[in-house]
């Protein structure tokens, strides 16, 4: 760790080495190979915490109105796209939604743990467990655009495409059969691309739009901790960022000396 530390190294880089390391030994000592593990005792570099990747809404009212009339599935893919910045969803429970869980009426939609595969090894041999990706279901609400737009898709694209190997997903591929998270992929990346937007945008990256919206104006952590699903509310803290060109103006504005 002294030689990493020497070689000027990225905080991240020397941890992730470490992390290596750690597994590495944790696995001998699980085969009985050695008494104990002797990085337990070594500390990681200290790592600031990476603010999050955000749209502007003027960004996000550009991808979706880049799903246009005549492409292969406009009302879907804006369906999609309505529905990941209405609701914060990660794009594992976007394409795990049911059509017999979404309320328009009451405009929320409910959503249910995602299995998740976690990789744990014995020797020379990996199992695969499933374990859930949050903890419980969560009822998260709509945005009167995203329920419209929702409408638009179930009673006309959906019901032409419906598949018996839907099973009741709400969004479906061109065969009739729940989107894939590939799929939901290529949606988002082609539309962001018909926008015009350069920097990198994933799904994910609705996601933190979403939550960081809300708390810019005024949305209580809690409610949005709720609504993302977090077991801890520090994790949704990430979002209470504000620009430093903000801090000064309020900082001029209201400091006696400023």
């Amino acid at each position: 760790m002294g030689e990493l530390s020497n070689r000027e190294l990225k905080p991240s880089t020397t941890a992730r080495k470490l992390a290596s390391l750690r597994g590495w030994f944790r696995w001998r000592v699980a085969e009985d190979d050695l008494e104990a593990d002797p990085t337990e005792a070594l500390d990681g570099p200290r790592l600031g915490r990476r603010l999050p990747s955000v749209l502007t809404l003027e960004e996000v009212e550009r991808i979706i109105d880049a799903v246009q009339v005549g492409q292969r599935f406009p009302l879907r893919d804006r369906a999609m796209l309505e529905f990941l910045y209405s609701t914060g969803v990660r794009i594992s429970e976007l394409i795990a939604i049911q059509l017999e869980e979404c309320a328009w009426r009451e405009r929320v939609v409910r959503l249910v743990p995602v299995a998740r595969k976690v990789r744990r090894h014995s020797g020379a041999r990996t199992t695969v467990a499933v374990g859930p990706k949050g903890d419980r279901a969560r009822i998260v609400p709509l945005g009167s655009r995203a329920v419209a737009a929702a409408i638009a898709y179930v009673e006309g694209e959906r019901a032409a495409l419906k598949g018996a190997s839907s099973e009741g997903s709400l969004f479906l591929n061109f065969r009739g059969r729940p989107l894939s998270r590939v799929g939901a992929w290529q949606i988002v990346k082609r539309h962001v691309r018909a926008a015009g937007i350069r920097k990198k945008v994933t799904p994910h990256t609705f996601r933190h739009t979403f939550a960081t919206h809300l708390l810019d104006r005024g949305a209580d952590l809690r409610a949005v901790q709720e609504m993302l699903g977090h077991a801890d509310i520090a994790t949704t803290q990430i979002y209470t960022h504000v620009d430093a060109p903000y801090l000064r103006a309020e900082h001029r504005r209201f400091h006696p000396r400023a």
